[in-house]
């Protein structure tokens, strides 16, 4: 952050100084709570300089750093989400995988350059996210799909299943994604599903709910200006 590094962000993604420097003492703050995270994980780390850490690091379940980035991740409002049986989910003949996807190459040409080589983040942190939502959506609405649940069994109109919704919250906190970030992607990605034919209209309320409770938290003139591109 200090250099002007485009990775985690810098100056220029925001409208203005009030919005960089909220998003820069947020993200020192989160940055230095993981930093006090590792070390009680791993205390050898401690004998250190960072030059001389390894890249690999293991954490227990008790000093989850998820806690202190997680009072808007996706579990928040999908863990008490909306349920419908699934007859009504998915009276509709779309298929997840019918007809292709239809997402970006999460290695495409607009890859943004993070500027260093980690071993636990990828070269362009936002779309490997949304590739990896896009997944657990699909892997978790073929499961709805399955034979093994019955048209009268309640589904969550969040459709993500508490296993995945942990796994993206994990490689959100590590890869940097930001709430707002977080909720657009999510409700742009359940947007395309409905556009496929693929969800109920009723997914998109419990998709948007999201991103009202990341405005309710940080107002919009503070968030990165790519991120609202993206939502809006």
């Amino acid at each position: 952050m200090n250099a002007g590094a485009p990775f985690p962000g810098r100056r220029e993604d925001f409208d203005s100084d009030a919005a960089w420097q909220h998003w820069r003492t947020t993200e020192a703050s989160q940055l230095q709570q993981l930093m006090v995270l590792m070390v009680q994980s791993n205390p050898e780390l401690a004998k250190f300089t960072p030059t001389d850490v390894a890249p690999s690091f293991q954490t227990s379940n008790a000093g989850r750093p998820g806690s202190m980035y997680s009072q808007l991740d996706l579990s928040t409002s999908m863990r008490h989400s909306s349920v419908s049986s699934r007859r009504s989910m998915f009276s509709l003949n779309g298929d997840p995988n019918n007809g292709g996807n239809g997402f970006d190459d999460p290695e495409g040409d607009d890859v943004i350059p993070i500027g260093h080589h980690f071993t636990l983040i990828p070269p362009n942190p936002k779309k490997f996210y949304k590739r990896l939502v896009e997944y657990c959506l699909i892997s978790d609405l073929e499961v709805m799909l399955s034979p093994e649940v019955d048209d009268n069994d309640e589904v969550s109109l969040g459709i993500l299943s508490p296993a995945h919704i942990e796994l993206i919250n994990e490689c959100a906190l590590r890869w940097r994604i930001g709430h707002s970030y977080r909720a657009a992607c999510f409700l742009d990605l359940v947007k395309q599903f409905y556009e496929r034919n693929d969800v109920p209209m009723e997914c998109i309320p419990e998709a948007l709910q999201n991103v009202t409770k990341v405005i309710q938290e940080t107002d919009l003139e503070l968030w990165p200006v790519q991120d609202v591109r993206f939502f809006l």
